[in-house]
């Protein structure tokens, strides 16, 4: 349920702020903010948390490879949405140098 109030803030930082979760990982990837893989993938993520947010007793129980997909997810996500956008900005004002 955090990698998908992770990704849920995420988003609304870079102006998707309209709308439920669904709708926004959609317009995420209509603006070509994120790919269509990625987009695929954030939908497993939230489809994820809802098993467990709206405890549907006929939903399997969570694994640890299931936690680690969402948590692998948001730290990519958040690699691609904010760490290599700040690190190409360095990189051309600071001509690559750290």
């Amino acid at each position: 349920m955090l990698a998908a109030s992770a990704i849920d803030a995420m988003l609304k930082a870079k102006g998707f702020k309209s709308g439920s979760l669904y709708a926004r990982i959609d317009e995420a990837a209509g603006q070509h903010l994120i790919t269509s893989e990625m987009a695929a993938w954030a939908h497993e993520v939230r489809l994820d948390a809802n098993d467990q947010r709206h405890a549907d007793e006929d939903a399997p129980l969570p694994k640890a490879a299931d936690a680690q997909k969402c948590v692998n997810f948001a730290l990519a996500l958040a690699e691609f949405l904010f760490v290599l956008p700040a690190r190409v900005a360095r990189g051309r004002k600071d001509g690559g140098a750290r």
